[in-house]
């Protein structure tokens, strides 16, 4: 069963020390409908027993709905103003992908960036352009300390 295989894998990268843990059920051949909300609370829930914060990618009214600890977003998701006066007191991670990028931003209204991908990925159909570790150490003087 796939999803069992992957609240197991959610278990096994929580016993292994992961500090925060982001809900993506998107793309192609995802969860949809109830499937998906229970999906997300049975990983809501592993992540509430190792006590690591859950932030639900790039789905707001799931996140109301499950009173998720943050949200995560994308520079072509809902503007970070609207989405930080819709979760005041929660988490809020935004995707970064260049340093011009980051000087557009309203980086203030987050908590932390997402950058890259850093290498080429297949596991995202709308993937950037990989930014390569030189592109990590140019967001990292920009974004000063700022959790990246």
């Amino acid at each position: 069963n796939p999803l069992t295989a992957a609240l197991t894998c959610i278990e096994t990268a929580l016993k292994a020390g992961i500090t925060m843990f982001q809900f993506r059920e998107k793309g192609h051949g995802s969860l949809t409908g109830e499937a998906k909300v229970d999906f997300a609370k049975q990983a809501q829930a592993l992540c509430q027993e190792y006590k690591v914060p859950f932030i639900m990618n790039d789905d707001m009214d799931l996140a109301e709905e499950l009173d998720v600890d943050g949200v995560h977003i994308g520079q072509d998701d809902d503007p970070i103003e609207d989405v930080r006066r819709r979760f005041p007191n929660k988490i809020i991670g935004l995707s970064i992908h260049s340093p011009e990028e980051y000087e557009a931003s309203r980086v203030d209204l987050a908590d932390y960036i997402g950058i890259g991908p850093i290498y080429g990925t297949q596991s995202k159909d709308d993937a950037k352009a990989p930014i390569g570790l030189d592109g990590v150490e140019e967001l990292r003087k920009v974004a000063g300390s700022l959790p990246i």
